[in-house]
């Protein structure tokens, strides 16, 4: 499932990213807060949106993970408002490597792909939720699903969904007309501010179906700790290899590429690398000081990340994007740099743990 967007800005956003790394920057910290800014505007009987939605903001400036994003949008128009630093480290995609081994798959940093995060992300920001995969060729599916999210924009609950304004990135559905089309907010074709009409068929869809307690932030600093740790240590999860066997795997398998259809997944899987390596930067520093005695070791594992960061941007020529071998494959010389690169990187990953490790 190629959820996440390819966007030659990535490389510029790149930039902004490193210098976010540098400093302690307070998102971990923001106060979870309860005041709902959406209201429900019915058009005609049936025709409603929900109006007031945020705008989507910061892809290719350090949150490129655009599920994570429009989720904040999300929980911020519902009244809850969590920072993007705070959703990636409770899901634990700050902290996931995840490659697939049996083919190149622009899907490996996807939330839904693989060793799926939903079930940490909601239960850690105190909601319940649905997701529906329906082809457009299932006709009933399709009936319930148009239900469903009609339901939801009635109730005042904007829809995540993907590839509602293709390519196949996430969105939200902010309302629905008479014949069945959606209105939506997205990071293409000018519908990042203003609610556009759908022009794809929803190939995913996360439907919000009831709130809960609001989250207490200690609990979700140590559920982010805990992911960390569990999720490096994990190997597998069906044909995506986990944490160090990722980055072992991963680089592997670029010693061994005989074509050129590894580059955009590779490229976009080492650029989302560097988004959520950067995050979890963010969000330890943000955090640490809250670990009393213990906060060295959490900005010790801050470090080490920030390191990896680094590592990555200072080599990104060895990742070439498709533009630049267009018609011929990458040579073995600069893939075995990457290779080499990776496993740097997993030798910085393993010291965040250990500091991680030593902070519970």
């Amino acid at each position: 499932m190629s959820i996440f967007r390819l966007h030659r800005v990535a490389l510029c956003g790149l930039i902004l990213i490193f210098g976010m790394t540098s400093c302690g920057g307070p998102e971990g910290a923001e106060p979870v807060r309860e005041r709902a800014r959406v209201s429900v505007v019915r058009e005609g009987p049936d025709a409603v949106r929900v109006d007031g939605v945020a705008p989507l903001a910061g892809f290719a400036k350090g949150r490129d993970c655009t599920f994570i994003g429009c989720l904040e949008v999300l929980l911020e128009s519902a009244g809850r408002r969590i920072s993007y630093d705070d959703l990636m480290a409770v899901s634990g995609m700050s902290f996931r490597t995840q490659f697939r081994v049996d083919r190149w798959d622009v899907g490996n940093p996807d939330p839904l792909v693989g060793d799926t995060r939903l079930d940490a992300l909601f239960e850690s920001v105190g909601w319940k939720y649905e997701v529906r995969i329906v082809r457009l060729d299932e006709l009933a599916e399709k009936d319930a699903l148009h239900r469903a999210i009609c339901r939801s924009i009635d109730a005042g609950m904007p829809v995540l969904a993907a590839n509602i304004i293709p390519p196949e990135d996430w969105g939200i559905i902010t309302g629905y007309r008479r014949d069945r089309t959606y209105l939506c907010r997205s990071y293409n074709d000018g519908a990042l501010t203003i609610d556009e009409p759908a022009k794809g068929w929803p190939t995913a869809v996360v439907i919000l179906t009831e709130k809960l307690s609001p989250p207490v932030r200690e609990r979700m600093r140590m559920a982010a700790v805990k992911n960390a740790i569990e999720l490096w240590e994990k190997r597998a999860v069906g044909p995506f290899a986990q944490g160090g066997h990722a980055f072992d795997q991963w680089s592997q398998l670029l010693r061994t590429v005989a074509d050129r259809d590894y580059v955009h997944a590779n490229f976009w899987t080492y650029i989302c690398l560097i988004d959520a390596r950067a995050s979890a930067v963010r969000y330890l520093r943000g955090v640490a000081r809250d670990f009393g005695t213990k906060q060295l070791h959490v900005a010790a594992a801050a470090d080490f990340y920030d390191q990896e960061v680094r590592l990555l941007l200072d080599n990104l020529s060895s990742v070439p994007p498709e533009h630049e071998f267009k018609d011929s494959l990458p040579p073995a010389k600069v893939r075995n740099k990457q290779a080499e690169v990776l496993q740097s990187a997993k030798q910085l990953e393993a010291r965040a743990i250990d500091s991680l490790k030593k902070a519970m």
